[in-house]
């Protein structure tokens, strides 16, 4: 597990307030259905008639935050207990949406992923990442200047797993849930 083999960071001691991440509806696929206060998303096998804009995703049951950012320290909980296979990070506002891809660092989206039990890194790899218990709710922290994505068990702030990059353009809060009844909630 690779976790700040170079630096440590504790958003725990950090100055910060989390953000209000809100779900963008122009960005979800139309298996999804958003909360009314769009702060929770839920996986179901019934398939919405919307139009496929061009920020839609079309394969992928995904949808990203409506919020982008392009500088600054940010860091938003999702609850995660007991809601089946799912991933979360974030992504680049220029990575695919439509058809077929790999979802990547390389292909602009960090994320972790929980999926038949098992925590992983989306990476071209799917590495397994180890966390010390299974976490009810996670947090995710970007530095965007420091180009790091992190990932905390919010309750306790042991870290999960922690990602190193460089940002170009908006960065947003991305989220997948493709088990049926699977929810996320910020």
């Amino acid at each position: 597990m690779k976790i700040y083999a170079e630096k440590r960071i504790s958003p725990a001691g950090l100055s910060l307030s989390a953000e209000d991440v809100t779900l963008d509806p122009d960005t979800a696929h139309p298996s999804l259905t958003l909360s009314k206060d769009r702060r929770s998303v839920t996986a179901t096998n019934t398939r919405l008639a919307l139009a496929n804009d061009p920020g839609r995703f079309d394969v992928y049951s995904c949808v990203l935050g409506s919020a982008g950012y392009i500088s600054g320290t940010h860091y938003w909980d999702v609850e995660v207990a007991g809601t089946g296979s799912w991933a979360l990070g974030v992504t680049r506002e220029s990575a695919s949406r439509k058809g077929w891809f790999n979802f990547s660092p390389e292909q602009g989206t960090w994320a972790i992923q929980l999926s038949m039990g098992q925590y992983r890194e989306v990476t071209a790899e799917w590495s397994p990442l180890d966390p010390p218990q299974s976490p009810s709710k996670i947090r995710v922290y970007l530095d965007y200047e420091g180009g790091d994505v992190c990932f905390y068990d919010a309750d306790t702030m042991a870290p999960i797993h922690a990602f190193t990059s460089s940002f170009q353009g908006k960065i947003y809060p991305f989220f997948w849930v493709w088990s049926v009844g699977a929810s996320l909630r910020l």
